[in-house]
């Protein structure tokens, strides 16, 4: 079974929610491509000072041992 990793969305400083990103593609209205691919390094980089872009940061859960 795989577990679905979770994100943060940002449009510059503001956040806009989280979850997957098939969650946040339905709540903010845009194709899961279009977030799938603003979750990478490279989207990240081409987007660099934008504050129209929506990125996601994936978020890290910390393990307990």
């Amino acid at each position: 079974m795989t577990i679905a990793k979770e994100y943060i969305a940002y449009q510059g400083d503001r956040p806009l929610g989280t979850g997957t990103v098939k969650e946040l593609a339905e709540s903010l209205g845009y194709a899961y491509s279009t977030l799938s691919f603003n979750t990478s390094p490279s989207a990240h980089k081409r987007s660099k000072g934008s504050d129209r872009v929506i990125l996601l940061y994936e978020i890290e859960e910390d393990e307990e041992e």
